[in-house]
Order: structure tokens, then C-alpha cells, then sequence
């Protein structure tokens, strides 16, 4: 195996700290949080989340795809009893735009009627994707609909559903590492960036 000249720079999957760039193929993205920031801060929600539901058993039902490392990351550090499902809704059509319509891809497969649910997304953001997925589990009767969500921008208190425990809040910017992703790329990153580039519309 060849080593690595040391003038080379990182690799993909090298540690970045908190300030610092990093070079992805269409340009550099800000480290916004990195891998020692987000593992705190995992384990504070942890601990948060195991002394809320003490006793209770709740479902963590990861909202995929962009939820799923931090599901991952956040179950192993609960120290408490719970279950883990996955749900994935499309907002509208793209070859009709009707925002209106909502298409359930991936369903529940546990029965939470009657449980507590615990929701798990990568990044709550202004829209109302959100929304549809309170609907969707309200429709199944749970004791109570918990949200938990690593990223947040554009949440204030007037949001109609609200976050009950959040990792970060960041401005309006578009990142990606830990689940979130660019034209479904980067989400292995282990550390959140904000992309310096400007995103096509």
C-alpha cells in the first residue's frame, strides 16, 4: 500500500474541526459542527431523552433518508428501552406540482397506537413537509408525538408543530454530512457543512 505524502490534503472521510473548509467536488463547504461537537451534543439529547421517557418505551420513528445517522447515533447513546421504525413521505408529485399532494414511500410498520412517539429528523426547516407527517401519525392514535431534530433553521416559537429538542440551530444555509445531503451525495460525512456555493433553483 502506498503511503500518503503528508502535503496531501485530507481525505474524504479525515477530521475536520469546527471553522475549517472542506473540498467537495463542486466547490468548498464550511464545517459548521464537527465530529467531537456532534457527538456531545448527540449524548446531551441522549441523556435529555432518556430521563423524559424513563419507563415509557417510546418508537423512534426516523424520518428517512436524512434522518437515519443521526437515529443511528442517537439510539445507541439512549439508555433506555425503545423501539425503532422508519417513515418516508414526498411532498407532492414533480411531474404535476401539486405541492397538495402527499405520497407515503416508505410506512410504519409497528402499530403506535396508544405509544409514545418520538420523531426523528435530520433538518427541520420552514416548510411543510412537516406538517403531513404530524397528520400522518395523529391518524394512528399515539399516546404523544415527540420531534427531535439535529439541525434547525427557520423554526421559531410560532411554528405549527414544535421541536422539543434540536442539536443545532443555523441560519438559512445549505448543509450536508451526517444524513443531509446535495443531489443525494455527501451524507457520509461525518461532521455538518455549509455549502459556499450557490445552489441552483
Amino acid at each position: 500500500m502506498t503511503r500518503p505524502d503528508a502535503a496531501d490534503p485530507p481525505a474524504f472521510g479525515a477530521p475536520h474541526r469546527t471553522g475549517s473548509t472542506h473540498e467537495l467536488e463542486e466547490g468548498a463547504a464550511l464545517v459548521l459542527q464537527d465530529e467531537a461537537s456532534i457527538r456531545a451534543r448527540i449524548d446531551d439529547l441522549a441523556r435529555r431523552i432518556s430521563d423524559d421517557f424513563k419507563n415509557r418505551d417510546p418508537v423512534l420513528v426516523c424520518l428517512l433518508r436524512g434522518g437515519f445517522i443521526f437515529l443511528t447515533d442517537l439510539s445507541r447513546a439512549l439508555s433506555i428501552s425503545h423501539e425503532l421504525d422508519f417513515l418516508q413521505l414526498s411532498r407532492y408529485d414533480p411531474r404535476e406540482k401539486d405541492r397538495t399532494g402527499v405520497k407515503i414511500l416508505v410506512d410504519l410498520r409497528s402499530n403506535v397506537k396508544g405509544r409514545d412517539v418520538l420523531v426523528v429528523e435530520g433538518i427541520r426547516t420552514r416548510g411543510t413537509k412537516i406538517n403531513y407527517v404530524d397528520r400522518f401519525l395523529e391518524l394512528h392514535q399515539p399516546a404523544s408525538r415527540t420531534y427531535a431534530a439535529l439541525v434547525a433553521h427557520g423554526t421559531g416559537p410560532d411554528h405549527p408543530i414544535p421541536l422539543h429538542y434540536c442539536g443545532f440551530y443555523i441560519d438559512n444555509e445549505f448543509v450536508v454530512g451526517m444524513g443531509l445531503d446535495y443531489r443525494e451525495r455527501y451524507r457520509n460525512l461525518p461532521f455538518i457543512a455549509a455549502i459556499q456555493w450557490e445552489i441552483p433553483m
